[in-house]
């Protein structure tokens, strides 16, 4: 960590960014072959005849952003910094006070009054839970709502706070190799988790287990958080280029797995009617120590061509 001491304040100044070459010189393969899934043409399918605008946000803390307007708003889970009651409620009232016609709502790691794991100590109480006043904000726990927007429209939703362990452990996390995602009904439109899946905007902390459910099941949308340096959308086609960058990704490099890259790039455009099946969404509004603050991700202009489109069976 670098300081510089002016008038017995500091100044934190994040760390230098690795240049073009060192990241080539370190992971030659790895380096390409993420250039070349940059380069991939993305296929949007068409929009829905009922648009609805969806606004992602994840990670606040003790953050009060600007939250543009929209149908649903979507919080991915850490709502608060301390995991007290106190600033939960605060968070809350926060959402409460949204224009949104729909709020959704996960935990996440930090969120400790919400883990029912952790209301057994003389800390947390089993009655806890309903000293907290939600309003008109749905709160998911590994649960699965229909919500019916103002244009009729009907959508599947489901959320979820759990994250693989970390240590030390905190709220709602697993063992790592446990799979709890096969509860997950099927042809849901909206996946909310707190943790992201394996090897998408994730530093590779995400779960393996939660990206072999989205290839199983597509969600038009997928939000999440927990990686802080992560924010940003991906589009994910389910073709044999994202396998291949899922596999050097995870495996750090490798000749030959570059190979498969370039042979899925190459593929990918000779067919140009596969289309972009889901969007992911990292939307941590708080970036850590050295990106505090983002903007909330909304389903306006670029995004909406996929948060709003149709169903793939209709497209």
């Amino acid at each position: 960590m670098t300081a510089i001491a002016n008038n017995s304040s500091y100044t934190i100044l994040p760390p230098e960014a690795p240049s073009a070459w060192k990241q080539f010189r370190d992971r030659p393969c790895l380096f390409l072959a993420r250039k070349l899934y940059a380069w991939r043409p993305i296929n949007l399918p068409q929009l829905h005849e009922k648009p609805v605008s969806v606004v992602c946000i994840s990670n606040t803390y003790k953050e009060r952003s600007r939250i543009p307007p929209g149908d649903i708003l979507i919080h991915a889970g850490d709502l608060t910094s301390d995991g007290s009651l106190a600033e939960l409620q605060i968070t809350l009232n926060w959402l409460q006070a949204q224009p949104h016609h729909i709020k959704i709502v996960v935990a996440g790691r930090s969120d400790r009054y919400l883990d029912t794991m952790k209301r057994g100590s003389r800390r947390w109480g089993i009655e806890d839970h309903e000293k907290a006043h939600w309003g008109d904000i749905i709160y998911l726990e590994h649960q699965y709502v229909i919500v019916t927007c103002w244009n009729g429209r009907q959508l599947g939703i489901y959320g979820s706070p759990y994250s693989p362990m970390t240590i030390p452990s905190s709220a709602f996390q697993y063992p790592y190799h446990d799979n709890i995602w096969d509860r997950i009904p099927d042809h849901m439109d909206i996946l909310i988790t707190h943790s992201p899946p394996f090897t998408h905007r994730d530093s590779l902390e995400g779960c393996p287990h939660l990206l072999d459910q989205i290839w199983r099941d597509h969600p038009l949308l997928h939000v999440f958080g927990c990686s802080l340096e992560n924010y940003g959308i991906e589009f994910l086609h389910f073709d044999a280029l994202q396998e291949a960058m899922e596999r050097i990704e995870a495996a750090g490099g490798g000749f030959f797995n570059l190979l498969m890259v370039v042979k899925g790039f190459v593929h990918s455009f000779f067919r140009p009617d596969i289309k972009a099946k889901s969007l992911l969404v990292n939307a941590c509004i708080n970036g850590g120590l050295w990106n505090i603050k983002r903007e909330p991700i909304t389903g306006g202009g670029q995004l909406c061509a996929q948060v709003l489109c149709e169903d793939e069976d209709e497209t």
